[in-house]
């Protein structure tokens, strides 16, 4: 690693710890947020595990937490008086007062089974966004074959991190063209269940459950606003098209990859027939009418860097200095 890069990822750590130190000190001396008629919480999770070793190695970092972790969380939530939804209880409207909570999980892996348990458990929905295409093709996300290729070849997780950024930028087919060609035809080949997506069959079969609702993820995981207009359209219909056959129904919601929405990305969701889209600015959201605020909702990122019930209190918190930063990235879309 070059000099430069190496005092980047130190200085990226530096900005991390210092923006723990304020987020943590706003929760703790700064006043509750109310909980305004109409507001909740909507959450996100990536892959499952049962222990903590089996995901954080070679694939992509950041994206795995264990069943034990997404148990609790579902406990403090719970304790805390949340109500749980799912996207058609959300689209139906949230009565005024009470706290409300959507737990959503992307993507499409295998490894999502593992929350049927907890689900089941505690008796509570959750709706999992499936980008349809890797699915169908059953190749392995771009993000963990890529992280896993540089893995190998002796990367840090900040380098691996740090190209993902850079490939987000291109559309999916530029991105596993790109792959195919550095690292070979068998680049998209899954390695086991910690990296798979379904396959068509164990879809339909995670569909029967009745904690299980499925939303669009897109076709090929596409981040639209890379695309063209008619290239959104595609993605966007070729998914709900797809689940429909698989699941037996159209979603009535889209998380966006990557959380960017554009008002081309927006036009195209409705005209699909959704209602409801997801964001990954971590803010509480209001749901009200049909107008296209509906269309724009935050998530937060949960993730097992911190304790469950320190992330769990800042969604009450007014003010959370890597909350509003994270906002502003995501505010040209």
């Amino acid at each position: 690693m070059s000099c430069n890069a190496s005092t980047g990822n130190m200085l990226k750590r530096l900005i991390n710890r210092g923006l723990d130190f304020a987020d943590d000190l706003c929760v703790a001396l700064g006043p509750d947020q109310p909980a305004d008629a109409g507001t909740f919480v909507t959450v996100v999770f990536h892959k499952l595990h049962e222990r903590e070793s089996q995901g954080r190695n070679e694939f992509a970092p950041d994206l795995c937490v264990t069943v034990d972790v997404f148990r609790e969380f579902v406990e403090v939530m719970l304790e805390a008086g949340y109500t749980l939804l799912s996207p058609a209880q959300v689209d139906k409207g949230i009565r005024p007062g009470g706290r409300y909570l959507m737990i959503t999980f992307d993507d499409g892996y295998f490894n999502n089974t593992l929350s049927l348990k907890v689900l089941e458990e505690f008796r509570v929905p959750a709706t999992f966004f499936v980008s349809i295409g890797n699915v169908l093709e059953k190749k392995a996300f771009w993000w963990d074959a890529l992280s896993r290729e540089l893995a190998q070849a002796g990367a840090s997780g900040a380098m691996r991190k740090s190209m993902i950024e850079r490939l987000k930028a291109l559309t999916p087919e530029k991105i596993e063209s790109y792959l195919r060609e550095r690292f070979g035809s068998s680049a998209l080949v899954p390695c086991d269940d910690r990296d798979r997506p379904f396959t068509p069959g164990e879809l339909s079969q995670f569909a029967q459950s009745p904690w299980v609702h499925f939303g669009n993820h897109t076709r090929d995981h596409a981040i639209l606003t890379n695309c063209t207009p008619q290239q959104i359209a595609h993605q966007v219909r070729s998914c709900q098209e797809a689940l429909a056959q698989l699941v037996g129904y159209r979603p009535i919601a889209i998380a966006y990859p990557n959380g960017n929405c554009s008002p081309a990305a927006i036009e195209a969701s409705m005209a699909a027939g959704l209602r409801l889209g997801f964001t990954v600015v971590p803010r509480r959201s209001r749901v009200s009418g049909n107008d296209e605020s509906r269309m724009m909702l935050g998530r937060y990122l949960v993730s097992s860097e911190r304790g469950v019930r320190e992330q769990c209190r800042k969604f009450d918190a007014k003010f959370v200095p890597s909350h509003m930063l994270k906002a502003l990235i995501h505010s040209g879309y």
